[in-house]
């Protein structure tokens, strides 16, 4: 928005001044916004704006602007359809009264048409596949259509599942032995007589297929082409009679320019449907930031986090806890997954919100530590995640990553006092990882240990810190 911007790097040792040159020197980088709202986020917003203005604010952020941006060609694109359909409208206007509303009732009864058609066609769809199913061994009949249209008997009805459509096996007159479809039978049909299908006979032997072709031939030299056998009339023909006769009744249907108002309101009609179809890009584009944090406050509500403008204690818990899985560690800490845990096991417990592996999924599944009650949380903290994910699903929220147990292991290491090079070296993880992933964790127990309720779990989050806080991590620490 702003036409000049100042950038201020701060000295530090090690700091390479090519390197900072070189990057002040080089043309403009495209700035995307990767910024989207949290839960966290909501739950502090709300707590000191109140909704409304919270949603005001989202709305002046640099990701809705950009996201407003791309909406401009598509407005362009509206505006010059909509000043089209004032002029096609204008064009299809009559003196003797409201044509629009007479290509409106046209357009009625080429919708009901088409409906009757369509209907027609499933209901004789329907019937030709009940008769297909009447069918046994034996029967003959008159395919309709396809490449083996004619006469057939019937080797096997094909009606197993009746989920499916059936795919009878027939014999045709050609000595065809062919599992046919419902292109081959568009329409009902009726077995006309019967011949006897011996209980050897194989479609692949050709003598048997000889034959039984002789026998069908035979059978049906003298018999007429039956007659095809066509859907009943539905009701919707009534409706179509009842919207010609209004059509008839019109002001519009006597004017002798009648057909060239009817054409211009058809162009009309299609941009119209064009134009529709902009305004619902448009709207999908626009305010999209402040749609997105109206959903997760719906998430909030029906939660007890949110009640409205007043954040609920459950809310307090939630605004302390920043990390990506931010409220699948608030409702963990609500239903007391980690309760039972140690300091060990409570780094391992909270790893798998904070580790994202880089793995394939037919990886070999990682080890946990500590006994039970670490597995016993990792499993809760996974069916926790499942539960938010249908509730984020049934309020259109994109899901957030599953937990992630694959640095259990070297957390609960690490927490328990063992050395850096005894944990690589059981691992595949490289020490830079292995700092980057301890240090996130370390943050986040710091928040649970703030978060939390007396005792219990801010004690063992407490306690645990000073124990990841160490070595190489703490060195590093010091430098950042």
């Amino acid at each position: 928005i702003d036409v000049e911007g100042h950038g201020v790097v701060l000295w530090q040792p090690g700091t390479d001044p090519k390197a900072v040159a070189g990057l002040a020197s080089t043309r403009t980088y495209p700035l995307r916004s990767s910024f989207r709202p949290s839960y966290n986020m909501a739950v502090n917003l709300v707590r000191q704006f109140g909704r409304d203005q919270a949603r005001e604010l989202l709305e002046q952020s640099f990701a809705q602007f950009q996201a407003d941006k791309a909406v401009v060609g598509l407005a362009r694109q509206l505006r010059k359809a909509e000043e089209a359909l004032a002029g096609y409208a204008e064009a299809a206007s009559c003196d003797r009264g409201d044509f629009m509303d007479y290509a409106r009732l046209r357009q009625r009864i080429s919708e009901a048409e088409s409906a009757g058609k369509r209907s027609r066609r499933q209901d004789q769809r329907e019937e030709a596949d009940e008769s297909l199913r009447a069918l046994r061994p034996g029967d003959v009949v008159r395919v309709p259509a396809g490449k083996y249209a004619g006469w057939a008997v019937v080797l096997d009805s094909g009606a197993r599942n009746p989920d499916e459509p059936p795919r009878p096996y027939v014999l045709t007159e050609g000595r065809h032995a062919r599992r046919l479809s419902g292109v081959d039978f568009p329409t009902p049909v009726t077995a006309v007589t019967k011949v006897k299908v011996p209980k050897a006979f194989n479609g692949r032997d050709p003598q048997h297929r000889r034959d039984l072709a002789n026998t069908l031939r035979y059978r049906v030299r003298d018999l007429p082409v039956p007659e095809v056998r066509r859907a009943k009339a539905t009701g919707i023909s009534a409706e179509v009679d009842a919207l010609r006769a209004e059509l008839r009744r019109h002001p519009c249907h006597e004017c002798p320019d009648r057909e060239d108002h009817a054409r211009w309101a058809e162009r009309w009609a299609r941009l119209d449907k064009d134009a529709g179809t902009l305004r619902r890009r448009i709207e999908n584009r626009t305010n999209t930031i402040a749609r997105q944090f109206d959903r997760i406050c719906e998430v909030l509500d029906a939660l007890g986090y949110l009640e409205g403008d007043k954040v609920t204690p459950r809310g307090a818990t939630l605004s302390r806890i920043y990390a990506e899985l931010d409220l699948v560690v608030a409702e963990a800490l609500r239903e007391g997954i980690y309760a039972e845990l140690d300091p060990p096991g409570l780094a391992a417990a909270l790893s798998v919100v904070v580790y994202e592996s880089r793995k394939s999924d037919d990886s070999p599944p990682p080890r946990l530590p500590g006994g039970q009650a670490v597995k016993a949380a990792v499993d809760a903290t996974r069916r926790l995640w499942l539960d938010l994910e249908r509730l984020q699903r049934d309020h259109r929220i994109e899901f957030t990553r599953d937990p992630d147990p694959g640095f259990a292991w070297a957390a609960y290491q690490w927490a328990a006092g063992e050395d850096l090079d005894d944990i690589l070296g059981a691992t595949d993880l490289a020490a830079g990882d292995f700092v980057r992933w301890i240090k996130q964790l370390l943050d986040l127990a710091g928040q649970v240990g703030d978060a939390a309720g007396a005792g219990g779990v801010r004690d063992t989050a407490r306690a645990l810190v000073p124990l990841l806080r160490r070595g190489v991590v703490a060195y590093s620490s010091v430098a950042d």
